[in-house]
């Protein structure tokens, strides 16, 4: 395998690896890629890790969901035929010599069985998550090396994988052989890493390697020549994973599990990311949130946009061992520079730490006073491309959320180009910076923390008039902060639509207003989700939804 191989693989997705003076090497775009489309699919190198706390939920091999339908097995054998339940939600059962791992089927269990799991079966030391990934990751290389993978007649992960990398694209689908070739590219840092972390993978490594003996695992390819690989090379394993792990979600982006995804690992980080990651079981999907054009780099993001620029920083430089230079970052000189334009104003603008009033203690009486103030904009105002709008002559949660909604979301909603919507954009910027705000000031990640969780509160009490005012103050923060095809914001979109349906005190004019949030919703999970697989079907959910609420509206 060599980097001839990669190169011919990243152009059948029409994309390209070229070198960067500050980035080492970046993805660039070969044509024009359509905002929505999936860019590449990568596949783990090894089985992803499950997080202890949500293995009773999931398949280890093929990550289908407890509760789901178990009539379309990757597999092609339900948990009926296998012997589970037949009442059509998939079951699982557990490994019965660990009585830790689950799977749904004979199937999937045979796979991880030859595949890993007898290996690490009883090893206590698999509740360490380096433990298990550096393993994990020794394990596949050398059954990879040793010829022990028969991609064609595997039946579970494997074709699964292809399975979801076929229904992406019409590039090549990624080798196992590529995977591996990728993985050894990948930058580790050990030289400039904690010396702490060092001293910790190694005595990781010496354990792995002392155990492996033990278990007389079969190392039998050439390059083994019957021994694990040394202690410094497992240790390079072990930084590489440590500087280009993903950690893995669901459609609905709650975290589960984190894997080894050397292909995806090949985009570089924007704190402005004009792709997002996703996943298809375990297949992870690279979509482009905006249209990209012949020659620009495509990035993702490896961190929360909805944090503030020094914690950001700090886990960047913690992790990934780099300073962002990203269009919202910046270099130091001009982060320091009087004047900021464009996405730079952005974390001058949500920095503050105060919410409430002089240090009193946020509560939910003070909450709810702040938000019954806002008034729910028109649903027929949401459908009009934005006018441009004169900003408020004071910003406070009310006038800050109208100005926001009116001004962004009809862009959203016909289509307007990127360059038209960050234009508007930054306008609305300049206009925060400039207009006075009252105290504490309304757009900080605080105050979109605390209204996060008042939000929540809300709905676990049924308060859906209070809950769509925080919910319309939240969407306005989000689309403020975040990529307006960022999943977050379609999912946030999806749960305000709900509320406004239930606010039986809101009426029809609530209900119109819910129609016309699911269509937005429906518009930014459409190319953050796409239309098939597993994330597909949350998008026919929001359509779904949108059919009850045109029978009721009586469209």
């Amino acid at each position: 395998m060599s980097a001839t191989i990669l190169t011919r693989h990243l152009h059948s997705h029409g994309l390209d690896l070229v070198t960067d003076t500050h980035k080492y090497r970046k993805v660039v775009a070969l044509r024009p890629i359509n905002k929505g489309s999936v860019v590449i699919t990568s596949r783990p190198l090894c089985n992803p890790i499950i997080f202890p706390t949500h293995r009773a939920q999931h398949c280890e091999t093929c990550f289908r969901t407890r509760g789901s339908d178990s009539s379309s097995s990757d597999s092609g054998t339900s948990v009926a035929a296998a012997g589970g339940a037949g009442s059509g939600e998939l079951e699982l059962e557990r490994c019965s010599v660990c009585k830790k791992r689950y799977y749904c089927n004979r199937d999937c269990f045979t796979v991880a069985w030859k595949g890993w799991h007898k290996w690490v079966c009883q090893d206590k030391d698999m509740e360490d998550l380096d433990y298990e990934m550096l393993k994990m990751i020794v394990i596949s290389i050398e059954r990879l090396r040793n010829g022990a993978f028969k991609e064609s007649k595997q039946s579970g992960v494997t074709t699964a994988t292809a399975a979801a990398a076929a229904s992406h694209g019409t590039g090549e689908q990624e080798s196992l052989a590529l995977t591996e070739y990728v993985f050894s590219t990948l930058m580790g840092h050990e030289a400039i890493s904690d010396p702490a972390e060092i001293t910790k993978y190694r005595e990781i490594a010496t354990k792995i390697r002392e155990q492996l003996i033990v278990a007389k695992f079969p190392f039998k390819s050439e390059s083994s020549r019957g021994e694990p690989p040394s202690v410094a090379e497992l240790m390079r394993y072990l930084c590489r994973f440590h500087c280009n792990n993903f950690s893995i979600h669901d459609s609905q982006l709650f975290t589960m599990a984190e894997g080894t995804f050397p292909v995806g690992a090949l985009f570089n980080h924007s704190c402005r990311p004009n792709a997002i990651v996703m996943y298809e079981g375990q297949t992870q999907v690279v979509r482009t949130l905006e249209d990209i054009a012949v020659g620009q780099e495509v990035c993702t993001s490896y961190v929360d946009n909805g944090v503030q620029r020094a914690e950001r920083r700090q886990l960047l430089r913690g992790k990934y061992y780099f300073d962002c230079l990203c269009p919202r970052c910046g270099d130091e000189e001009s982060s320091r520079a009087a004047e900021k334009t464009g996405f730079r104003i952005l974390d001058d603008l949500i920095e503050g730490d105060q919410d409430g009033e002089d240090g009193k203690k946020v509560d939910g009486e003070w909450l709810t006073k702040q938000f019954d103030t806002i008034i729910l904009p028109g649903a027929r105002s949401l459908q009009v491309a934005g006018p441009s709008l004169q900003p408020p002559t004071m910003i406070n949660r009310s006038s800050f959320t109208s100005y926001l909604i009116h001004s962004l979301v009809p862009l959203i909603q016909t289509g307007a180009t990127e360059q038209e919507y960050t234009e508007r954009l930054f306008e609305i910027y300049n206009s925060l910076r400039m207009t006075p705000h009252c105290t504490p000031k309304p757009f900080t990640t605080t105050v979109m923390t605390n209204a996060t969780s008042f939000f929540n509160t809300s709905l676990e009490h049924q308060s859906w008039a209070l809950a769509s005012k925080i919910g319309t103050f939240i969407l306005a923060l989000y689309l403020m902060i975040y990529p307006r095809h960022h999943p977050l914001v379609g999912l946030h979109c999806f749960t305000l639509a709900k509320c406004l349906w239930n606010d039986v005190e809101g009426g029809m004019t609530s209900v119109r207003l819910s129609h016309e949030i699911l269509k937005l919703s429906r518009n930014i999970l459409t190319v953050s989700h796409g239309r098939t697989g597993q994330n597909g079907s949350l998008v026919k959910e929001v359509e779904a939804f949108m059919s009850v609420v045109e029978t009721e509206l009586g469209s």
